[in-house]
């Protein structure tokens, strides 16, 4: 039974992967796009806010592989591909705990 730290990277990934094959025109890939490339810079978090993004979280789960975030949304777009990644992810996840 996958533990629930093991469990929340798998949907965060999947999620990464989701929003990655949607459509362009879409607000949630529009706003992940501006977020990997080059975020605007009135999308500075108020002062004394927590730095941690979900972005960043996703890019932690991914560094175990030595992939980026640019790097793996390209990879994303082939399924098969990125559901190895995925679950490659969330194995060495379960070791290191």
């Amino acid at each position: 039974m996958p533990s629930v730290t093991q469990t929340v990277m798998l949907r965060r990934l999947r999620l990464f992967g989701h929003i990655v094959r949607s459509h362009s025109d879409e607000d949630h890939s529009r706003a992940l796009n501006a977020g990997i490339d080059d975020p605007p810079k009135e999308w500075r978090r108020p002062r004394d806010r927590p730095r941690q993004t979900w972005l960043r979280t996703v890019e932690n789960d991914l560094k175990q592989q030595n992939l980026g975030l640019w790097s793996a949304r390209h990879r994303a777009y082939d399924r098969e591909h990125w559901r190895d990644i995925v679950e490659t992810a969330t194995l060495q996840q379960g070791h290191a705990t």
